[in-house]
């Protein structure tokens, strides 16, 4: 019996487990992934240590308005580069060694191995965006705190739901950064978007015109998700399950594209 049809028959458990295998025999899942906790502590704590000297020499109307929770959490910017790089290479890193036509043997499928791809690297970078949260939380407390800053508490409103928020968020950056790995098969050209994406479009918000510049910060995939993990609301933009769900419609498109584009092209 040919390999094809067995692989037709193949059950999403095996392709699941499959995916899994590989991700997790590859060393640089765990750099990554260890590189996610590491950014996000650093980054926790300059952000951290910035706010503190900016709430030292703020007005009383300033410190009212200051955001210790915001402030700190201004190190998920970096992160999502990485955990989009994340689901990136879950796809180019076998198009690079050109393991990925030995699997469509194995799994012709290719909307089910899409699928399996998918739920591995999202799971990853869940729990890796978790791990992240917390050390952010501890860090950037403990920089606020030590400078008599005021800091935040999971007890607060918003904090909790803001901590889930950030593996939710990191999942769904690692399946745009899959769907860009599928869509371009190159390392390089899909960091490229990646950076202008979530980095460089939004930077430039300022200089473009106004109704331009409202779109990007209301509605740019990145600036609607990062919604999710704010604890205040502010006037002007999404509440924080809009603007997620906003970001999910991106991805979604995203996804689709990258499954058409899977399924016509030769691995």
């Amino acid at each position: 019996m040919g390999g094809g049809a067995a692989g037709g028959r193949q059950r999403f458990g095996d392709v699941l487990r499959s995916e899994w295998a590989k991700a997790r025999t590859m060393r640089s899942t765990w750099y990554t992934m260890l590189a996610i906790v590491v950014v996000g502590a650093l980054f926790g704590a300059l952000f951290a240590g910035a706010g503190a000297r900016e709430y030292a020499t703020a007005t009383a109307a300033g410190r009212a308005e200051f955001d210790p929770f915001g402030m700190t959490f201004r190190a998920l910017f970096f992160l999502q580069l990485i955990v989009g790089y994340l689901g990136m290479r879950t796809v180019t890193g076998e198009y690079g060694v050109r393991t990925l036509p030995a699997g469509l043997v194995a799994v012709p499928r290719r909307g089910r191995m899409l699928a399996a791809k998918a739920v591995v690297c999202s799971a990853m970078a869940f729990v890796a965006g978790e791990a992240a949260a917390l050390a952010v939380y501890l860090t950037g407390r403990a920089v606020l705190t030590a400078q008599a800053v005021p800091a935040y508490d999971v007890g607060q409103p918003g904090v909790a739901r803001a901590m889930v928020g950030v593996g939710i968020l990191m999942a769904t950056m690692s399946l745009f950064g899959l769907a860009l790995g599928f869509l371009l098969r190159a390392t390089s050209a899909g960091l490229t978007v990646l950076v202008v994406v979530t980095a460089l479009i939004p930077a430039m918000a300022p200089v473009f015109p106004a109704w331009l510049a409202s779109f990007v910060v209301k509605y740019w995939p990145a600036q609607a998700g990062g919604r999710l993990v704010s604890v205040r609301e502010q006037p002007g933009l999404l509440a924080p399950w809009t603007g997620y769900a906003v970001f999910c419609g991106y991805v979604a498109v995203a996804l689709l594209a990258a499954f058409a584009a899977f399924r016509r092209r030769d691995a």
